[in-house]
């Protein structure tokens, strides 16, 4: 008995003792996860570039200097990118190319990737505006878009000042998808947007135009071939008709 007693008082003193060891501990704490943001310079979803242009660089910079080596993935016109930017980097450019005849890139941000990131307890993300297009001032781009199985093509024709056709088209798209693209530089003077519609009728469109100033869109219907949009330009400024004005 006296053997048993010993031991249930050794037996109590280590529980005490461990008791109080696990009281005394430090409380646990969880890491605070930082955010580490990419985003564009210019917060602006068109961006304007002389009509000369060559080359531009696109920028993009850092909430604070890159902590590990870090990856910014994008596309331009769709096509899938990426730069690599080394620790400490607080900026990176993305490097566009214009060649005479291309008046716009689309450009957009998809994804930000910085090595390391969860250990360092970091929290990368785009940020602000993501989608851009960098287009030259006196660039003029019109997509048309319909909704069936009909064949449409588009042009962009120069007219004359009564509004006659000077028989100059400065671009044509004659695709297969429902979305035509047309594009150019335009000087002052009038414009308008033609459409094929190759034997299709009463088809009902709609004309997404951008230029320097911002978007507009213009809805309709057409039964045969013909002009449907009709533009002036002067200087920055665009004047539209859906009728046709001469």
């Amino acid at each position: 008995m006296k053997h048993i007693y010993k031991l249930s008082i050794i037996l109590v003193s280590v529980f005490t003792f461990i008791g109080c060891n696990v009281d005394d501990d430090d409380p646990i704490t969880t890491a605070i996860t930082k955010d580490l943001l990419a985003s564009a310079v210019e917060q602006s979803e068109i961006i304007g570039v002389p009509n000369d242009t060559e080359s531009y660089d696109f920028m993009v910079q850092f909430s604070e200097a890159l902590p590990s080596y870090s990856t910014l993935e994008y596309t331009i016109d769709g096509v899938t990118n990426t730069v690599n930017v080394n620790s400490g980097a607080t900026s990176v450019a993305i490097s566009l190319t214009f060649s005479a005849n291309e008046s716009f890139h689309d450009v957009v941000l998809t994804d930000f990737i910085v090595v390391n990131s969860s250990a360092r307890n970091f929290l990368p993300s785009l940020d602000g505006v993501t989608s851009f297009k960098v287009m030259k001032v006196g660039a003029f781009i019109a997509t048309m878009t319909w909704d069936s199985s009909a064949d449409l093509d588009l042009d962009l024709d120069v007219m004359t000042n009564t509004w006659g056709w000077a028989f100059v088209t400065l671009d044509a798209s004659a695709g297969t998808a429902n979305s035509e693209t047309v594009s150019s530089i335009l000087d002052d003077g009038n414009y308008a947007l033609w459409i094929w519609t190759n034997g299709s009728t009463g088809q009902s469109y709609t004309f997404s135009v951008t230029t320097i100033q911002g978007v507009e869109t213009f809805t309709g219907s057409v039964d045969g071939n013909s002009w449907n949009l009709w533009i002036t330009k002067s200087g920055n400024n665009y004047t539209y008709f859906t009728e046709d004005p001469a």
